[in-house]
């Protein structure tokens, strides 16, 4: 796997992680239902594990490493 695929991933997972947050959000204003689907509980956890890994690898992949990099650490 190259750097623009993984990127490209970790993207996918920010943009699926906002809208699912905004989306649960607006259920929950709602009242809906949904909200006790096993896949709505489940799918923003895989999400946010998948979002934590991809940023993980993009930065031992590009070399910028917590605490050697300011804006990392922060």
């Amino acid at each position: 796997m190259d750097y623009i695929a993984l990127k490209g991933i970790h993207v996918g997972c920010v943009i699926t992680s906002y809208t699912l947050f905004v989306l649960r959000g607006v259920w929950m204003l709602q009242g809906s239902p949904q909200l006790q689907k096993r896949w709505i509980r489940t799918l923003p956890h895989a999400v946010d594990t998948l979002l934590l890994a991809s940023a993980l690898s993009l930065a031992v992949w590009s070399h910028q490493y917590p605490f050697a990099a300011g804006w990392l650490t922060a």
